[in-house]
């Protein structure tokens, strides 16, 4: 039987995708989202047809999903409860994410010169030209990320030269590793997701902490942003 944690978890990706515009979700398609074999996201799929939670139609596309009434309620009730339990540890919380290797496009970018007086001004450093980049692999991890980036951040103000137009960057002052102060940089256009954060500091992390791709480090929020986005 499917346990309650991972029922509410597939129902939330189904609804995710739908709010995405998908009209039609295929097994193939929820098993890539949530990160489960094809065949074990079609034992789910039976289970929460079996409790109505979910209807599913074969097609020449393979099997189509679609919420019932009684998921999207389902959906409702537990994410009250997770919000409750998200502002009662929120303030605290310390996020774990795996390192991994970027495409370089964050040291582009911080090293621009107006981005970079910025930092120094708003963020009190320097930093060094390059970013930590870090997967949430967590689901709690990632509903209580969003829940603080959806706070007001520090904004580095987006500039434009003689070649193109450069938008704003969102800060979020954090503590790595229990010692390193930096921020979460999240820019406007960004080719993450959102369980992926690009951290900032003056130090190298990855240097500093030893750190190798796949390796986990610990990060965790100083305090709540002091200028207001528009």
């Amino acid at each position: 039987m499917l346990k309650e944690y991972k029922k509410i978890y597939v129902l939330i990706a189904i609804a995710r995708l739908v709010e995405e515009g998908k009209k039609n979700i295929s097994t193939r398609e929820l098993s890539k989202v949530i990160g489960v074999s094809h065949q074990s996201a079609s034992r789910y799929l039976k289970e929460l047809e079996k409790e109505k939670l979910i209807e599913t139609v074969i097609s020449s596309k393979g099997r189509l999903i679609k919420l019932t009434s009684k998921g999207v309620d389902q959906i409702k009730l537990h994410v009250g409860s997770i919000l409750s339990t998200i502002n009662k540890v929120y303030v605290t919380h310390v996020f774990t994410g795996k390192v991994f290797t970027g495409l370089g496009e964050g040291a582009y970018y911080i090293s621009r010169k107006p981005y970079f007086e910025q930092f120094y001004n708003k963020l009190g450093f320097y930093p060094y030209v390059g970013t930590l980049n870090l997967k949430i692999e967590s689901y709690m991890d990632q509903l209580l990320l969003a829940e603080k980036m959806a706070k007001p951040p520090i904004i580095i103000h987006g500039f434009s030269n003689h070649e193109r137009t450069f938008g704003d960057v969102y800060c979020y002052p954090v503590v790595i590793g229990d010692k390193y102060d930096g921020a979460i940089v999240r820019a406007l256009r960004t080719i993450y997701d959102n369980s992926v954060v690009e951290i900032i500091s003056k130090y190298n992390l990855r240097k500093e902490l030893s750190l190798k791709d796949g390796d986990r480090v610990t990060f965790l929020f100083k305090t709540l942003a002091i200028e207001k986005a528009p």
